[in-house]
């Protein structure tokens, strides 16, 4: 009998639950030809500082764009 099932949470859990005799004696085998992925590593701000240079003016918009858009009458 050969029973499919996938790990969660760090436990084998089987896709068909079937009731087997206390003691039964089974076997596991992994058929996944690479270990999971590990998910990628949490990014840390600040890789770039100092790299990267705004102009002084950039949070203003140009004035033709302001009025295009009726933000100053």
């Amino acid at each position: 009998m050969i029973l499919e099932g996938h790990v969660r949470n760090g436990v084998i859990v089987a896709d068909n639950a079937i009731q087997l005799p206390e003691g039964t004696l089974v076997r596991i085998e992994v058929v996944a030809d690479e270990p999971a992925a590990k998910p990628p590593a949490r990014r840390q701000g600040g890789q770039y500082a100092g790299q990267i240079w705004m102009a002084p003016d950039f949070d203003e918009w140009p004035s033709d764009m302001q009025e295009s858009l009726g933000m100053i009458p």
